[in-house]
């Protein structure tokens, strides 16, 4: 089974969405999210290429989603309800650490592990 992962070309995986992904898929590839973001236009035209590439692979293939993409995220998801096996998953953490930055204040960030693929 083949992987899509959708992820900005700022972000990073951390070390356990990597083992994640490495363990559940031998193939895969990154779809890399300019800084600045696709327009309307190029989310349509990636979405059509995603589902000719899913068409081609005969059902077998992923769409992970690591960085959000609001408009992306829910057509594909909508082709997701509309053929059961056309999945769209996305990486998820319920962890939170807390830190403390120089000023004193305190704020949560997601934690480095924790990870899953839902």
């Amino acid at each position: 089974m083949k992987a899509i992962i959708i992820i900005n070309e700022t972000h990073s995986m951390m070390d356990e969405q990597k083992s994640i992904i490495e363990e559940r898929y031998q193939n895969y590839e990154f779809l890399k999210v300019p800084s600045q973001g696709w327009t309307l236009e190029e989310m349509k035209e990636i979405r059509r290429k995603l589902w000719k590439e899913y068409m081609s692979s005969h059902g077998e293939m992923n769409i992970i989603f690591v960085s959000p993409v609001p408009y992306l995220l829910k057509e594909i998801a909508l082709l997701g309800a509309e053929f059961t096996s056309f999945r769209v998953l996305v990486m998820h953490n319920d962890k939170r650490e807390k830190k403390e930055l120089p000023d004193g204040r305190i704020i949560s960030v997601v934690a480095q592990t924790g990870w899953q693929l839902v």
